[in-house]
């Protein structure tokens, strides 16, 4: 089951540092907490621009419609900002991990965190193995990223502890 706090909590961070988050990005923010061994609740698969949770999605829409997240359907994206904040904050909200993918992804633009959870979701995929990513990604994206692209996405994910 989705933490529906720590969803809300995280869309409120993200906001504070840059600005209210779209749903390609937070499915990508939230995919990077989960790939730290932090369980919010949501499985992923890989989807059209990269991993995707239903779940989350779910999780986002009933949010939204009680009243706790609101969603701006504008022409670049959709927009998620918190109305309001659950009285009750689960501990993963401020658990320092948390915070310190949020500071080094969320500003980040949502292509490329779609790149970089991409290589990522290889990655776990073929067992950890870092020399497959750049046919696995290539493989699922077609042309959409070139090849030093995907060299400089996988350096990042080694220097943030992601791949070894």
């Amino acid at each position: 089951m989705v933490k529906n706090d720590v969803i809300v909590s995280i869309v409120q961070k993200i906001t504070e540092r840059n600005e209210p988050p779209c749903k390609k990005t937070l499915q990508k923010i939230v995919f990077l907490i989960e790939a730290k061994q932090i369980d919010l609740g949501c499985d992923y698969g890989i989807h059209f621009y990269g991993p995707y949770s239903s779940d989350l999605d779910f999780a986002v829409r009933e949010l939204n419609e009680d009243g706790i997240l609101e969603i701006d359907y504008t022409g670049t994206g959709h927009k998620i900002s918190v109305n309001s904040l659950p009285v009750t904050m689960n501990a993963y909200a401020d658990d320092p991990h948390v915070i310190e993918i949020i500071d080094e992804f969320g500003m980040e633009t949502p292509g490329y965190l779609e790149l970089l959870t991409t290589a990522l979701y290889v990655y776990h995929e073929s067992n950890k193995q870092a020399s497959t990513i750049l046919a696995g990604v290539q493989k699922i994206k077609g042309g959409k990223y070139s090849s030093a692209e995907i060299e400089k996405a996988v350096l990042r994910l080694q220097k943030t502890g992601y791949i070894a």
